[in-house]
């Protein structure tokens, strides 16, 4: 009977109860709050099509975007989507986020859009002012995807002096 008392709370000392909320405490606050941190998907995500490029373990919705005064503003957590032609996406995410491993990617990766394979068939980092976005956006035969990200040095209001550009096409 003695050794069943030990594990009923109603039979502990104030003490061992004090041990064990502090303990318990102790372990599932910091659980609590890295859960409670995380950055949340909305419902309306869900629907978007999927990015997963395995070598750096990212896996995100995209945000169809639309242009707004003549600027595509990225998503905060998740990245976003451009199309103004059949056969070319451009995604775009900020580098702090969602992107903040994809200069850690190569030529010859491959990655998912959509449940569609593409393999990365170049990589390259540009002033900001020597991007032409027509040049970016201009239509192509073969189904590609331009993936692009804030690099170089920061600059105010989440930008920075740089662009990481990926452009990839359909894998066979």
């Amino acid at each position: 009977m003695e050794g069943t008392c030990k594990l009923s709370p109603f039979c502990w000392s104030r003490r061992a109860i004090r041990v064990f909320v502090v303990g318990f405490f102790m372990i599932m606050l910091p659980i609590y709050l890295y859960i409670g941190f995380q950055p949340a998907v909305s419902i309306e995500a869900l629907s978007y099509p999927e990015l997963n490029i395995p070598k750096i373990s990212l896996t995100t919705p995209v945000e169809p975007l639309q242009l707004t005064d003549h600027q595509l503003i990225a998503p905060g957590n998740i990245a976003g989507s451009y199309s103004s032609n059949p056969n070319k996406i451009l995604i775009i995410g900020h580098s702090s986020t969602v992107f903040r491993n994809l200069s850690q990617t190569t030529v010859g990766d491959t990655f998912t859009y959509n449940g569609q394979g593409y393999r990365i068939n170049s990589s390259e980092t540009l002033e900001k002012s020597m991007i032409s976005m027509q040049e970016i956006l201009a239509p192509v035969a073969t189904s590609t995807i331009v993936i692009m990200t804030c690099a170089g040095e920061p600059l105010p209001n989440q930008d920075a002096t740089h662009r990481l550009i990926l452009t990839a096409t359909i894998a066979d």
